[in-house]
């Protein structure tokens, strides 16, 4: 049996409605949320007509489920993710990203799919550049000590991804004068 955790990766984010629809494989079960909802606090799974079979009445519970506010965000996202087909959109722009991204000073990778984008530095400044984001009016995660990672909305431009590139080249350019 096969269980995928789309609860990032899904919804358009890396670029495929769903991220293993670009692997060429069926799971048995597909768990989501986060974009499905918009915010909205609301999870899901999807399983095989197979697997289903095995889940009979109060076999599964959520602690996001069944909220009709919820489930009217889900309904309203989800629409709009297919019908202006964003997760197109998300492998286009965060393509764009990643390339403006690997011109920043001190980079050791850039990583990722679609709209879900890391950068590695070769020096430990990711707290330092997370900083100095925030200070530029741009929110990043630092992971660890060198990797800062990025989730931008799905309907980023290419010149918000040059404002933010602009903001994190003076963030990591302040980091790395400050390291030295």
């Amino acid at each position: 049996m096969l269980l995928l955790d789309e609860i990032q990766t899904g919804w358009g984010r890396t670029g495929a409605l769903m991220a293993y629809m670009d692997y060429g494989i069926r799971p048995d079960i597909v768990s989501m949320a986060k974009a499905m909802g918009n915010g909205a606090p609301i999870g899901a799974f999807c399983a095989t007509e197979k697997v289903a079979s095995c889940f009979g009445a109060g076999a599964h519970g959520t602690t996001y489920g069944g909220n009709a506010l919820a489930c009217a965000a889900s309904y309203a996202a989800i629409g709009e993710i297919i019908e202006k087909d964003l997760s197109a959109r998300a492998a286009k722009t965060g393509t764009y990203f990643r390339r403006l991204l690997e011109t920043l000073p001190h980079v050791k990778e850039v990583r990722g799919k679609g709209l879900l984008v890391g950068v590695e530095f070769d020096a430990p400044v990711a707290a330092a550049v997370k900083q100095g984001a925030i200070e530029g009016r741009l929110l990043v995660t630092a992971l660890g000590d060198r990797v800062i990672r990025m989730v931008p909305p799905l309907i980023i431009t290419e010149s918000d991804c040059d404002k933010a590139f602009a903001i994190l080249k003076a963030a990591a350019e302040k980091a790395y004068a400050a390291d030295e």
